[in-house]
């Protein structure tokens, strides 16, 4: 089957336009470089965004670009070509990797937090600030020695959902509703006025704001509960591991009111993270009582079991490297350093061969069922939130409500909104290479899965890959 058989007049032309050089710098995982691009990929967007310059990843509103059936048959040179806009991030750079940290954000060590930082915004305007900030200004009496655990402690103290700190020495305590600019994130380095408390971290910058989400619940999307057992449909939520399956999950229970569950709820049960996170990871699965469950597994008679699913689908590069890094940093409680030397080893040669192998059949399995199937691309979903989620929740046939579709989104926002610097409050953080760690033979031979279960994808479902699964990437 050519892949422009069949296909809408819009579909078919943008597959003779696809002769991909691949050459266009690709730099996913710097919030600041992403909203740029959507920004641009809107106002260009008939003319199919990826002509127009080296910013553009893919196309935001959802017109995906086809991976032109002919590179199927041939190699893609991979180039790069560095941009110099740095714009100040505040990250460091070491030996090959950058950290996850950066002064405009606190983490804590326990599951149980004052609050998590969600991004920094424009200041709003002063005639409309009374209209953006529903609480008021806040410990003016300490505002020569002003920290951010004292501007969350006083929100909470006043049921605010959110704290916003400015030009630091300013709090303001607000809830945030689905037409809030406060939505409308820009780069973190942005927020770089230090606390007049604390040197170490930034409160907000003189026309922008830091805004951290507090502990105090958030009435629009807080009630969760399990569904009536067997009344639901067996959905699954598949996905190869570090693909956002856990991100997701918060999302729909979110977005539904009704908990997701899990294959691994025997393990899950015992874990206290998913005790507290994931109430429906502790019941069994086959009861039919959660709205979705998480799976990793792909043996036939494991995807027969389900009426449906949502496949997420990750780009593989990422994914491995997450995977490493997941199993250095967390499981092994290795350093960076210790954790880079992986990359160097005979071991990483036979884990990618493991690791592609597994994301292409594990992929290909789950398109192939013979039941309802929403694919949904994990880079898309972080890029469109509300609206991928909106697609999830009519999947999952639930009542759209778009008050609970924004709450989720501003509960569990996507890493674009703060950059590579955001990690989950309760987790360490992780590191992220500089170096591609991926000889040219794991390079064909990744390529090739990607082509693989793109064409699969497109010839059963009609949907494609996003095209950047196949550009070079700079940060993994």
């Amino acid at each position: 089957m050519h892949v422009g058989d069949n296909c809408s007049p819009s579909i078919s032309n943008r597959v003779k336009e696809m002769t991909f050089p691949y050459s266009r710098r690709c730099f996913p995982y710097c919030g600041p470089f992403r909203f740029r691009e959507i920004v641009f990929a809107v106002s260009a967007f008939f003319f199919l965004g990826y002509v127009i310059g080296a910013l553009l990843k893919q196309d935001p509103l959802g017109n995906r670009s086809l991976l032109q059936e002919k590179i199927y048959g041939r190699n893609v040179e991979r180039t790069s070509e560095l941009a110099d806009d740095h714009v100040g991030k505040e990250v460091k750079q070491k030996e090959g990797y950058i950290s996850s940290l950066n002064k405009t954000w606190l983490t804590w060590d326990k599951i149980d937090s004052p609050g998590v930082y969600r991004a920094c915004v424009k200041r709003p305007e002063p005639e409309a600030m009374r209209w953006e900030i529903t609480g008021e200004l806040v410990l003016q009496e300490i505002a020569d020695k002003l920290k951010i655990e004292a501007c969350l402690e006083t929100c909470i103290q006043l049921v605010f959902t959110y704290a916003a700190l400015s030009r630091g020495h300013e709090c303001y305590c607000t809830d945030v509703s689905s037409k809030s600019q406060f939505l409308s994130y820009v780069d973190s380095a942005l927020c770089d006025v230090p606390c007049t408390g604390d040197q170490y971290h930034n409160c907000g910058g003189n026309k922008f704001m830091s805004v951290y989400r507090t502990s105090v619940p958030d009435a629009r999307c807080t009630s969760i509960k399990l569904g009536t057992p067997g009344t639901l449909p067996l959905i699954a939520l598949a996905s190869y591991p570090r693909s956002g399956n856990t991100w997701t999950r918060q999302l729909i229970e979110k977005a539904t009111g009704i908990y997701t569950g899990s294959v691994y709820w025997t393990t899950e049960r015992l874990m206290e993270i998913s005790k507290k996170v994931f109430p429906g990871g502790n019941v069994d699965y086959k009861g039919k009582s959660t709205i979705c469950v998480k799976t990793h597994m792909s043996e036939f008679g494991h995807v027969g079991q389900f009426e449906g699913a949502i496949m997420l689908i990750r780009n593989p590069y990422r994914a491995i490297v997450a995977e490493v890094f997941r199993r250095q940093l967390f499981v092994s409680n290795n350093s960076p350093e210790e954790a880079i030397k992986f990359f160097k080893s005979k071991d990483w040669d036979v884990f990618v061969n493991t690791a592609i192998a597994n994301w292409k059949l594990m992929n290909i399995r789950w398109i192939q069922m013979q039941r309802r199937l929403l694919p949904v691309a994990y880079e898309e979903l972080e890029a469109e939130t509300v609206r991928k989620l909106t697609d999830i929740v009519v999947f999952l046939n639930r009542t759209v409500e778009l008050e609970r579709i924004v709450c989720a989104t501003q509960d569990h926002p996507s890493s674009l909104a703060t950059g590579t610097s955001l990690g989950n409050h309760g987790r360490k953080t992780r590191v992220y290479l500089t170096d591609d760690p991926f000889t040219a033979e794991m390079h064909l031979k990744i390529d090739k899965s990607i082509q693989l279960v793109n064409y699969t994808l497109f010839k059963i479902h009609g949907e494609v890959l996003p095209a950047e699964y196949l550009k070079k990437i700079d940060v993994f």
